[in-house]
């Protein structure tokens, strides 16, 4: 029997700041047992990273570089470091919130998503 896709996000982005609520669903997102799940929280972080105030930036930051280095899917790893990307081209990161990258097997990636978080790791 084939896995249906998950839902999308139920939080929808409207011009306020981005709510606790809408916060504590992004943090169920990228922490779900199902890969596709944290994939798509990468996605909505990445998507609304000019949204965030700097200390929910760096909060998000800290959760995807958790994430990042516990993940096994490649996709959503791409997807967490990218979103770790705009968080930091927003000024929402610091190498202090992405501390977590280090902990990452670099050889143990393809060659792309290695050389994404060593990337990650020079830019700040």
């Amino acid at each position: 029997m084939a896995q249906s896709a998950p839902a999308p996000l139920l939080i929808e982005r409207d011009e306020m700041p981005v709510s606790a609520d809408q916060l504590m669903e992004m943090f169920r997102y990228l922490t779900d047992q199902d890969a596709r799940k944290r994939e798509l929280g990468a996605d909505q972080v990445t998507d609304w990273s000019r949204s965030y105030s700097q200390e929910d930036g760096r909060l998000l930051a800290g959760i995807l570089s958790i994430a990042a280095a516990c993940e096994r899917d490649h996709a959503a790893l791409e997807a967490q470091l990218n979103a770790l990307l705009e968080l930091g081209a927003n000024g929402l990161s610091d190498l202090q919130s992405m501390a977590h990258l280090r902990e990452i097997k670099l050889e143990a990636l393809p060659n792309t998503l290695s050389e994404y978080v060593n990337d990650l790791l020079e830019e700040n």
